[in-house]
């Protein structure tokens, strides 16, 4: 016998009805009395077209397929919600981690493994890379796979004692043990490294692998020899995978207030090289520039320097910590860092889409100087990056830059600006001992403190003041991703 599909609207909710041809209003009361809890007392059914006014008993009902019929009436006794609920002490440990009702897990402490315990949950705050790792079962990704897979079903502390002894086996560095036979603290930063040098092996992407297309900037770098002015530029190109805030200047005239300052120092340098016009080595200058940006960046506070002490009787040096605060905002404006060509793509962005651009966005306010001081200090205007921001203007450069962003794995329309969402914090004087934690942000703008197998919440308030200055927590990692669009 052939069926109608209708539609019965009952306050919020949508009742899918099927009627069988012939049948009666009293068959259709009894069924929506079954299908509601509405008596059929109680029941007033309206259709346009299928009958006029309220259906009642021997009325003909004409209905189409799809028909839209209004109930009204309240049920006696209320139905089972279509979804059960369930209540947090009547669900599995597992079903509560992902359930988001309460804290994630820590990490229990194997012996000074801070440094790694607080490094990868940062880490596990990027779903590309637990994507990449969800296939992996063997070596250090494999162990890694299987510690997150453990702290996601889990509301107590995991240990993570695979991934130490895999991660100590195919790095001996930090398996080192002092006197008394345990083992030493080791650096959150070069685990980092090491860590990624790894996966990137191992999360091959054809040519490409999954590190480096998150995670993999590449540096322009142009060496000059101020000694001699014959001797020509070289210029080369290398992978990196953090860019680095220089903290100690070397000099009155640049010490580091922000991250802003610390990070174009950090582009700067110098090195002694052959020069082959004077047939001796020379001080060469070095300039940095990003020329291929990506989804995520991390920077690294260059804290710890290495300081000789030869009137030691047992070492002739110790790594030493600089205790500087280096201030921080939770954006970060990455065209300031970019070579000229990325630097119009992202100019063309914001003139396109009406933001401002501010190459000092990320530096705090500083007093004004005199005028005749500002005509004084004046740099002179970079010719090929005038010459490229004059091409962005272009109509037909667009789709160049739109190509040359979304080479970097990023939005076309991105704007250069990336959000802080992890950080690495030390605390103590030498790199050698102190405590590492972790702080994550979460979807609501919250952070969680990842403080071994102890996590709790804070705030971006209290996060603010990790730059240093004290014996306190502070910034020694930082963790950024891409905004989309770059707003």
């Amino acid at each position: 016998m052939a069926t109608i599909q209708v539609n019965v609207k009952w306050g919020k909710e949508h009742v899918p009805v099927e009627v069988k041809a012939g049948q009666t209003p009293d068959e259709l009361f009894a069924h929506l009395q079954d299908r509601t809890g509405v008596p059929i007392a109680r029941q007033k059914l309206m259709a346009r077209g299928a009958w006029k006014g309220v259906l009642k008993q021997g009325m003909e009902m004409k209905l189409a397929d799809g028909q839209n019929i209004m109930l009204m009436g309240t049920a006696d006794v209320l139905l089972k919600p279509a979804v059960e609920t369930k209540f947090l002490e009547d669900i599995t440990e597992a079903e509560q981690a992902r359930s988001g009702l309460v804290l994630p897990a820590g990490f229990a402490n194997l012996g000074n493994t801070c440094y790694m315990n607080s490094t990868l949950q940062c880490l596990r705050a990027v779903p590309e890379l637990r994507a990449s790792l969800s296939t992996q079962q063997q070596d250090l990704a494999g162990a890694l796979n299987t510690t997150y897979a453990q702290l996601d079903a889990s509301t107590q502390p995991v240990e993570p004692a695979t991934f130490v002894a895999t991660l100590r086996s195919q790095f001996p560095q930090f398996a080192q043990t002092g006197r008394g036979g345990g083992f030493l603290q080791q650096d959150a930063e070069e685990l980092y490294s090491s860590l990624f040098a790894n996966l990137a092996s191992s999360l091959k992407e054809g040519e490409s692998n999954t590190v480096d297309k998150l995670f993999g900037l590449e540096m322009e770098e142009t060496l000059s020899c101020p000694e001699c002015e014959a001797e020509p530029d070289v210029v080369r190109k290398d992978t990196a995978r953090k860019l680095i805030c220089n903290i100690q200047g070397g000099t009155a005239g640049d010490n580091v207030n922000h991250l802003y300052e610390g990070l174009k120092l950090g582009l700067v340098g110098s090195l002694e090289k052959n020069s082959q016009i004077l047939g001796r080595d020379a001080v060469w200058t070095k300039k940095s520039a990003v020329s291929k940006l990506s989804p995520y960046l991390c920077i690294q506070y260059m804290r710890f320097f290495w300081k000789a002490t030869p009137d030691s009787a047992d070492h002739t040096g110790v790594k030493c910590k600089i205790m500087r605060p280096v201030s921080f905002t939770d954006t970060l404006d990455a065209f300031p860092y970019c070579d000229a060509k990325l630097q119009a793509a992202i100019k063309a962005n914001r003139d396109r889409l009406g933001a401002k651009l501010d190459l000092d966005a990320d530096k705090e306010p500083e007093p004004k100087k005199a005028k005749a001081d500002d005509d004084a200090t004046m740099e002179e205007p970079d010719e090929d990056l005038a010459a490229a921001l004059a091409l962005s203007m272009k109509a037909e450069a667009l789709p160049k830059h739109a190509a040359l962003l979304e080479s970097c794995g990023l939005d076309k329309d991105f704007q250069g600006h990336y959000e802080l969402f992890a950080i690495v914090t030390h605390k103590g004087r030498s790199a050698d001992g102190g405590h590492y934690m972790g702080w994550v942000k979460r979807e609501d703008g919250s952070w969680l403190v990842f403080d071994d197998d102890l996590v709790s919440e804070s705030s971006w308030e209290f996060v603010q003041g990790l730059k240093g200055g004290g014996d306190e927590h502070m910034s020694y990692l930082q963790f950024y991703r891409a905004k989309k669009g770059g707003i």
